[in-house]
Order: structure tokens, then sequence, then C-alpha cells
């Protein structure tokens, strides 16, 4: 199970202006709400200077993405998106498939099986709450806020998490925020 014992979870990305116009590498840490860091998402390798350049364009959502959720350095889940619109697979740390996470339109995001039969819808399982700015350690960062429900079954638990910490992968704005919809507080 991932991140068992925490159902209400804030994910916060690093928030600037020079990180909305040069930023190309995803990245976001999870927090319970009671602030201790549960969780880290980062790129798993170095970015090529062709992907450099197109994640500093609206094509940002359409390049390959390649995530690791790690808690204390140690791999929990990988998060694997490739080019164009394909959908986010969720692997264990050895490479087990766990399932994917396929927008269907805007909102509204199917969590899958290994097979690809829907389980779920994210918002079924799921509240999540998108862009408060707040503050971190003096930074600023933006705020999402996931609650899930209490006692969800694996994998949809895995999924919905996947889904919420890789957010802007899965919605297809990837590391670009200028193009459209720009992060603006909301909270």
């Amino acid at each position: 199970m991932t991140l068992p014992g925490f159902d209400a979870l804030l994910v916060e990305q690093p928030w600037s202006a020079s990180r909305h116009l040069w930023g190309t590498r995803y990245e976001c840490a999870v927090y319970s709400e009671q602030g201790a860091l549960l969780a880290n998402v980062a790129e798993r390798k170095r970015l090529g200077p062709l992907r450099k350049m197109l994640r500093a364009t609206g094509f940002s959502g359409r390049t390959v993405f390649d995530l690791v959720v790690a808690q204390q350095g140690f791999p929990l889940l990988s998060l694997r998106k490739g080019a164009g619109r394909p959908p986010l697979e969720v692997t264990r740390p050895d490479g087990s498939a766990i399932g994917s996470v396929r927008q269907l339109r805007r909102g509204a995001y199917a969590l899958l099986d290994p097979a690809g039969q829907q389980l779920c819808l994210l918002h079924e399982v799921a509240a999540f709450r998108p862009g408060a700015i707040g503050k971190r350690d003096g930074r600023r960062v933006r705020r999402d806020s996931v609650r899930l429900q209490p006692n969800l079954p694996e994998p949809v638990r895995s999924l919905a998490l996947a889904a919420c910490v890789a957010y802007d992968v899965v919605r297809g704005i990837g590391t670009n925020h200028t193009s459209g919809a720009f992060d603006f507080p909301t909270a």
C-alpha cells in the first residue's frame, strides 16, 4: 500500500515566475496535513536538450515523463507517460504494472487496471483541489489538496495517488504553466 495511514495529503510544487517561464523538470513533494514530508516526486533521468526545449513550450505536456515517487529515498511508484497523449503508466519499483491513469475529458480521469479496464473515475475515490498558493520553508509553493476515501483497496489507492502527484502530467500541460492555464491562487 502506498503511504499507508494518510488519506489527507498536500502536494506541493515550487511556484515562482522563473519556475513558470524556465522550469523544465517535474518535481513536487507530498506532505501530511500536519506538515510531515511523506514523499518526493522527481524525474528519474536528466533531460536532453531537445526535451528541455520542448518542455519550455506549449508542447511540454506531449513530451515523455519518467517520474519516481520516493519515500526517504526508497522508490514507491514509477510513473511514465510516453510522447503525445497516452495514459500515465503506474508501476511498482520492481517494474510490475499497477495500472494507468487516462484523461477522458477535461476534469475527468479514469483509473485503469493493467489490462486497461476502467476501475473507477478519480473523482469517485478522491477529492482533489488544485492550485492554492502558499509558503513552505520561506518559499512559495502551489499547494494541491488531496483527500482519498479511507480504506481504498489497491490498486485504486496507488492509481489515485499517482494521478494527484502527477496532476499536470495527467492533465496534459506538463511543466508549461504559461500556455493557457496559468496557476493563479485559487484559495
